[in-house]
């Protein structure tokens, strides 16, 4: 085989591979670490960054290099590679069922391109890569990664396999994603003690109202294979309610914090309140239908919307959003 032909088998592998590992489904991890780093330097960008781009730093850091090391680290470790392994390992057990998922049917693996065992030699790769990253951060951001590790090893691996364990399928996200990738982003710039406890019910409602959508597109095909998680255990209907609610109280939590002055103000929900509004309607009116349509662009929208605000508040945080 010439060096040509390698390469090219080589980008084709690579581009199975990394279809398999859904890089849009890494925004679960990389947007709470980032809003947990963001909330704790009290930044949108690293100091090097504005350095560079002459963009306004009104807490430059005097380490700045070291900011950027860790703040890319820290996104590498957790999206791409823990992101990349969980959703890789996860993939490698459920390889039989997946087959009848509208949602992953197409993938490499399910299709039968890319080897099983490859996928799961792949997935402890990167997770020991992740880890081993960690190590150059912290001793506690590692740990974080090990405990998010262990989760994914206890949700997607028999017998445990807490993903069929209705309830505890909807826990282990809104702990793993929602509570300890925001904590990891935070503890890079200070110390878990002063975390914004009720900052952190945000991304914990928030994951619950991406996790729902997406247990109520797999309906039919876990109906099918027998596979119990939560929406096959209330029905779609309730599930649908239970994600609504967690959009609901997502946004109530934002208003709790601007009555409470705490981090954003009274005023900001003046000027937040109708993207408020509308996130909570758009989710209703797409997730209502109970169909693969309906709960793809749910969760679609509801990402934007919850991007848009949280990016709101981080720099409203960082001074960077003036209010009249």
């Amino acid at each position: 085989m010439s060096s040509i032909d390698f390469l090219q088998a080589f980008l084709k592998t690579f581009r199975h591979f990394f279809k398999q590992m859904a890089p849009l489904f890494w925004g679960v991890s990389i947007m709470p670490y980032y809003i947990g780093w963001s909330l704790a330097t009290q930044k949108i960008y690293p100091t090097y960054f504005a350095r560079v781009l002459l963009l306004p730093d009104a807490i430059p850091s005097p380490y700045m290099y070291r900011e950027l090391y860790v703040f890319f680290i820290g996104l590498i470790a957790i999206g791409p590679l823990l992101g990349g392994a969980t959703l890789l390992y996860n993939d490698y057990w459920d390889r039989f069922t997946d087959k009848h998922s509208r949602r992953k049917k197409k993938l490499p693996l399910t299709k039968g391109i890319i080897h099983p065992k490859s996928v799961y030699t792949i997935s402890i790769i990167l997770f020991t890569c992740s880890l081993l990253l960690g190590l150059t951060i912290s001793f506690e951001f590692t740990a974080l990664i090990g405990i998010c590790i262990m989760l994914s090893y206890l949700y997607s691996s028999p017998p445990i396999r807490l993903k069929e364990k209705p309830g505890f399928d909807l826990l282990v996200n809104i702990i793993g994603a929602g509570v300890i990738c925001t904590i990891a982003g935070w503890i890079t710039a200070q110390p878990l003690t002063q975390i914004p406890a009720l900052f952190l019910l945000i991304p914990v409602f928030g994951v619950a109202g991406i996790y729902m959508p997406t247990t109520i597109i797999d309906y039919e095909p876990d109906i099918l294979e027998g596979l119990k998680t939560i929406t096959t255990k209330i029905g779609k209907k309730n599930s649908f309610y239970l994600g609504l609610t967690s959009v609901i109280l997502a946004n109530l939590t934002i208003i709790a914090m601007g009555l409470l002055n705490y981090i954003i103000s009274p005023k900001f929900l003046l000027y937040a309140w109708p993207l408020m509004l509308i996130e909570i309607l758009t989710y209703w009116y797409l997730l209502r239908k109970l169909d693969f349509a309906g709960g793809y662009f749910a969760i679609l929208t509801f990402s934007i919307y919850a991007a848009i605000g949280n990016g709101l508040i981080l720099f409203y945080n960082a001074g960077l959003l003036q209010l009249p």
